[in-house]
């Protein structure tokens, strides 16, 4: 009887062997649920840890196949959480401040915290991208951290800036809600 799917690797064994067989399912299973492709190849890495720790820990694995894909659900549902974390972080108010202050002088000390104050009243994607901008990042890693486009990065930056600059951004009144 011919065995089907890819031959064993010579001197390939247990682990070695399970992660040649299956780390293309495991990433691909990765990238379905929601691990972004440039952070897929760490959590691959996480879950065949865990994987042997818990080998070697003593547990009983029936189908180390069905076990892994366990092992990067959980492993996935934490990336996101995780993911989902950072970005609420990024997009919160009254967290511009932390941005590193550029102004020598107490005036434009002064200055800044207004501008930093009118910040707070735009809509959180863009305070989150003007926030990154702050913090020194490039228009492609704003883009990459808050998983949009470079275009889209750039868009919500530059209307950021051109509500800061005519002073569109409202003040809060608690009568008048925003359109």
């Amino acid at each position: 009887m011919q065995r089907k799917g890819p031959e064993r690797p010579r001197g390939a064994s247990g682990a070695g062997y399970l992660y040649a067989e299956q780390r293309e399912r495991v990433i691909a299973l990765l990238l379905r649920l929601g691990v972004h492709e440039d952070d897929a190849p760490d959590v691959l890495h996480e879950v065949f840890a865990t994987y042997a720790r818990r080998e070697a820990e003593g547990a009983s694995i029936k189908s180390p196949a069905d076990y892994l894909r366990q092992i990067a659900r959980r492993h996935a549902a934490n990336y996101r959480r995780l993911h989902r974390w950072r970005i609420e972080v990024a997009t919160s108010p009254g967290r511009i401040e932390e941005a590193p202050d550029p102004s020598p002088s107490p005036e434009a000390r002064a200055a800044l915290a207004q501008w930093c104050d009118r910040a707070e009243r735009l809509p959180p994607v863009e305070r989150a991208a003007l926030r990154l901008h702050l913090e020194g990042y490039s228009i492609d890693e704003i883009a990459r951290r808050l998983e949009t486009s470079r275009a889209t990065a750039w868009k919500r930056l530059t209307s950021a800036r051109k509500a800061l600059a005519s002073r569109k951004v409202r003040h809060e009144n608690p009568r008048k809600p925003h359109r």
